[in-house]
């Protein structure tokens, strides 16, 4: 009887211990199946926008960034790279005319110090001595010349900033950088068209900090420079300071020679009797964003633009003044008459490829990725080695979900401009969207070169 008493206690024991075991399990796949769900990454939607041309459901950029990061760190250690980047910035996929994508300038590239009387630029190792006919013998940097030297005194040739031109014309952008930037070093540092170039590469390679400092250089070297205020305005709106970009765009009219006779105060009476003085209507999103005085100054501008059109409708002057109107409704998110601005800006500069890229970004961030995709073909015909119109359309086409093209530009992008590793950040994503899991640790390692046996691009 004592015997048959333990085999009961021993059985008892043994289906509560499977009884619990069990639950265990289910309690598991419970979990497991909450882990998958919450981590699920969906694939791209239309329907939430997060200040980007980029759109996610379900799952955040930020909750994605932090997964590449945790990914790049586990395959940092399997691939030994120390060089992994520690921070991605996706919150903002494509500014306004990256359309896109802002680079962010690395600790030290970057240096404005209210103290002093101008922005502070790192030139690159490599411009130190390019251009130089003669190779030193010693690593000690060229002797920058003064008022009682030229050109010839320091080896350098008088016509870099030509060739600088020429490169930038070309679209090798790498080049016309140090071509630029010797200039300024070696040659001149008081050159504006030097540093107005070296903005507009910067500009082109998605860097729209670098270029704001190099633009603030040349405008204190030439403060009236037409083309310098337009493009110094455009990487305001870029970067989303629209305070600064309103101030800008309102220097430009005011300092443009055509309007240079033209009574501002008036101006703006005679367009407020004519319009009215009621506000913009400006986008919900644009308000929550924008200060009440700047989107009084937005009006200002926008009045003062049409006034100018009045004053001179000629050809040139008024694509000018189209081009400018389409930054000015970019900004208070008036997308239809941005897109009709830059079009007849077009009509005048049919082979203008910037005002092909914006034309694209101004109809990619009204939700017409379609229509922007020809536009931005278009771009890249005039000018095939164009980063920042590779990129745009990279990103036109991960909101039209396809992920394999957006990929291939992607890698385009990184082809012209190697500096440019937030780019990286994107491509995993449209990896992982397109469900290209093989390819992740190449991504990851940042290979451009093993990317060719699966993608079709032209590597410089």
């Amino acid at each position: 009887q004592q015997q048959q008493q333990q085999q009961q206690q021993q059985q008892q024991a043994t289906q509560q211990q499977k009884a619990a075991a069990t639950t265990t399990q289910t309690n598991i796949n419970i979990n497991e199946e909450q882990v998958f769900q919450e981590d699920d990454v969906a694939t791209v939607s239309s329907q939430d926008e997060l200040n980007h041309e980029g759109f996610t459901e379900h799952a955040s950029i930020e909750r994605l960034a932090q997964a590449w990061r945790d990914a790049e760190a586990e395959y940092a250690e399997e691939f030994d790279n120390d060089d992994v980047d520690a921070e991605y910035d996706v919150s903002n996929i494509a500014g306004l005319y990256n359309t896109d994508a802002t680079t962010t300038a690395a600790a030290g590239d970057l240096n404005h110090d209210a103290t002093t009387a101008e922005p502070h630029y790192e030139f690159s190792e490599g411009s130190r001595t390019y251009g130089c006919v003669t190779t030193p013998l010693t690593d000690i940097a060229p002797t920058l010349n003064d008022t009682t030297t030229d050109a010839a005194t320091n080896n350098f040739p008088e016509d870099l900033f030509e060739q600088g031109i020429q490169h930038f014309e070309e679209g090798n952008i790498s080049e016309a950088i140090l071509c630029f930037e010797s200039t300024l070093r070696n040659i001149d540092p008081e050159h504006a068209d030097a540093w107005r170039m070296l903005g507009r590469c910067h500009t082109e390679n998605d860097e729209d900090s670098k270029a704001i400092v190099c633009m603030m250089r040349s405008i204190e070297r030439d403060p009236y420079s037409p083309e310098t205020l337009l493009a110094l305005g455009v990487a305001y709106v870029n970067e989303l300071d629209h305070e600064r970009a309103v101030e800008t765009l309102k220097s430009w009219v005011a300092n443009h020679p055509l309007y240079a006779g033209m009574d501002m105060a008036g101006a703006l009476k005679e367009e407020e009797d004519l319009y009215g003085s009621e506000d913009h209507d400006f986008d919900e999103g644009a308000r929550r964003g924008m200060r009440e005085q700047t989107m009084a100054e937005m009006r200002d501008v926008e009045r003062l633009l049409l006034r100018a059109l009045d004053i001179d409708n000629t050809a040139d002057a008024a694509a000018d003044v189209y081009e400018a109107l389409g930054v000015v409704y970019n900004v208070s998110r008036d997308y239809d008459a941005a897109v009709d601005s830059f079009r007849r800006a077009i009509e005048v500069r049919p082979d203008d490829y910037q005002l092909r890229n914006k034309l694209g970004a101004t109809l990619a961030n009204s939700n017409r990725s379609e229509e922007a995709l020809s536009s931005y073909h278009m771009a890249l015909s005039l000018k095939p080695k164009y980063a920042r119109g590779w990129l745009n359309m990279a990103i036109a086409h991960s909101n039209l979900h396809n992920y394999s093209e957006a990929s291939r530009c992607y890698l385009q992008t990184l082809s012209l401009n190697q500096e440019a590793k937030h780019v990286w950040s994107y491509l995993r994503i449209a990896l992982t969207c397109d469900e290209q899991w093989d390819l992740l640790p190449l991504a990851a390692s940042q290979n451009l070169s093993a990317f060719h046996e699966h993608f079709d691009f032209v590597e410089y």
